[in-house]
């Protein structure tokens, strides 16, 4: 089988990476940076099943549609999007211009193309804005950031496509995402840097949202099941966990399993523009096709913290922050 990976060096993507190469998947890889020094890949990159190029979704689409023509693959896997949402709310026309403009154009011209694959397109629970109560996935949408906003427009492009032309894809909205690998100005592998290099965390408006956490590997196993599924184009799937946890009490469990003070690591700051409190998803559909998440959050954690702790003198301060690119 072959696939393309959209994103093949971001975290959902690069470990996506590595499940395909395990199953002896022929893969393409295409990110719009440099591939990622190898302690912070969980795959192979000089593995013969696997080649990359560096081209960009806004500047390269038709260099991109060219090697899928050649290539033929059986999955085209879509990663890549601008996805911090908190920043999206400083260059909101960068968020529009990848996720309502390229995006939706890269699935335009897919759609014309002869050859058959599946697309398999990640989106986010943000579409849903801060939800009341346990949402499926047919909920109307209330996006309430930038990010959130621009995400919209390719959901809606793609069941159109299905609908008009019987274009077929599948989608995933995973919750929120964590493990080895993932970039340090997350929340989960943020705080455990911190603990181990005595450094001070930010906690903003109190730590008082909350999150369904969900390991990697557990996501990768659903978006794998979905993929290769019969008989369900043009279907959204959740991705989660049913539990949830306020990010203050994320931070003092991490705090008990490393035997550090809480008081001492955080500092209370002003929440976040346009936060969303709280969303919960309903993944019954996906257990439906014998999926269960099997990480817990405790071993996650431990797991997240064993790569951390190995690689801990390689980090650079830079990697502790998000850097905007256009």
């Amino acid at each position: 089988m072959k696939a393309i990976i959209i994103g093949s060096n971001s975290f959902y993507g690069s470990h996506f990476t590595k499940l395909l190469l395990d199953k002896k998947f022929r893969l393409i890889g295409i990110s719009r940076s440099k591939i990622k020094k190898r302690y912070q890949l969980p795959f192979d990159k000089n593995s013969k099943n696997f080649r990359f190029f560096k081209l960009d979704l806004n500047t390269d689409l038709l260099k991109i549609i060219k090697l899928v023509k050649k290539f033929k693959p059986n999955y085209i896997i879509n990663f890549s999007s601008q996805s911090m949402v908190h920043e999206s709310w400083k260059n909101p026309e960068d968020w529009f211009l990848t996720n309502s403009y390229s995006i939706p154009s890269f699935y335009g011209y897919l759609n014309k193309i002869e050859n058959k694959f599946r697309l398999v397109h990640i989106s986010t629970p943000e579409v849903y804005g801060n939800t009341k109560g346990v949402v499926l996935e047919d909920e109307n949408f209330n996006p309430t950031t930038p990010y959130a906003i621009s995400r919209v427009v390719a959901d809606y492009f793609l069941k159109n496509l299905h609908k008009e032309f019987g274009f077929d894809f599948v989608a995933t909205r995973a919750a929120n995402i964590y493990g080895e690998f993932q970039d340090l100005y997350r929340i989960i592998p943020k705080t455990i840097y911190s603990i181990l290099n005595k450094k001070k965390l930010f906690l903003h408006g109190g730590g008082g949202s909350v999150r369904s956490f969900i390991h990697i590997k557990d996501v990768c196993d659903a978006t794998y099941k979905i993929m290769v599924k019969k008989n369900n184009s043009g279907e959204f799937y959740h991705i989660s966990s049913n539990k949830y946890i306020s990010i203050k009490n994320l931070i003092k469990l991490i705090c008990k399993i490393y035997s550090y003070n809480f008081n001492k690591l955080v500092i209370n700051s002003k929440d976040r523009i346009g936060k969303d409190k709280f969303y919960k998803l309903n993944s019954s559909k996906v257990k439906k096709i014998r999926w269960k998440a099997t990480i817990s959050l405790e071993n996650g954690i431990k797991k997240t913290g064993n790569w951390l702790i190995k690689n801990n003198k390689k980090f650079k301060k830079k990697e502790l922050t998000y850097l905007h690119k256009k």
